[in-house]
């Protein structure tokens, strides 16, 4: 039954993210056509332009996966489309769960896709040349490779982001509870989770510098290896805690009930 839940809510969530991909990956593609032409003046201040609407188009596809997400989540437990939900013969934590695992699916495509785009419009032997010189020579005295780090970046952000949209659902499903300016109040909510998370992400990571003596480095900037680990690795942990952590608490409050319009 998952399975099927979760065709249907790609089908639903993925209907006009598909126009937004295929877009960016267009705009991305005339930009590094245009960009072949560079010595001539006409094609640079072209190939200028078109690079600024790859990166507002990247930006458009990110934030489009976000709202069409909450959309179609609002849409399927809260609009006139929740009549047909609520009626389905499935437990209530089968049609959260579905929604979560297929928003994660979604935000790896997004990002996969941003990443295409980037790659189109920047990628050339020199450029892969460049960005590893700095990255060695950034990560010159430590043990970790520079595309290790890089790993481990695009890892803590995208759990950054699927902890947001754990908090997007929670604070949803809290403010939909009011029956009046649901809106408003689910945004109140957000606010509150996502602040309330970032101070205990920086609470955390000055406590863990502080315990291991490492303060100093962290404001001399002369990191050691083990402080940049940990630098890196305590936000990735805290953003897994909390996407996990919203997801049982808009649980436990979709149990409650929902009040649909």
């Amino acid at each position: 039954m998952i399975k099927k839940l979760m065709k249907y809510d790609l089908q639903n969530i993925l209907r006009i993210l598909a126009y937004a991909y295929a877009a960016a990956i267009g705009i991305a593609s005339i930009t590094r056509l245009i960009n072949i032409g560079r010595d001539i003046q006409v094609f640079a201040i072209l190939g200028g332009f078109f690079f600024g609407l790859t990166v507002a188009a990247v930006a458009a596809v990110l934030i489009i996966t976000f709202v069409q997400i909450l959309r179609v989540f609002i849409n399927s437990f809260f609009k006139d489309e929740s009549y047909l939900t609520h009626t389905l013969p499935v437990k209530k934590e089968l049609l959260l769960l579905s929604k979560y695992l297929s928003s994660l699916i979604v935000i790896l495509v997004s990002i996969a896709v941003s990443f295409v785009c980037l790659f189109i419009i920047l990628y050339s032997g020199e450029f892969i040349a460049m960005l590893k010189a700095s990255l060695d020579m950034a990560f010159a005295g430590f043990n970790l490779s520079a595309w290790g780090f890089v790993a481990l970046l695009i890892s803590t952000i995208f759990l950054q982001v699927c902890a947001m949209a754990s908090m997007c659902f929670t604070a949803a499903i809290k403010g939909c509870s009011f029956n009046r300016d649901k809106l408003l109040h689910g945004l109140i909510w957000y606010v509150i989770f996502y602040f309330g998370c970032t101070a205990v992400t920086l609470v955390i990571e000055m406590a863990v510098f502080l315990i291991s003596g490492a303060i100093g480095e962290f404001f001399s900037n002369q990191l050691s290896e083990g402080s940049l680990i940990k630098l890196l690795v305590v936000p990735l942990v805290l953003y897994s805690i909390y996407s996990v952590a919203f997801y049982f608490i808009s649980q436990r409050e979709f149990k409650k009930g929902v009040n649909v319009d």
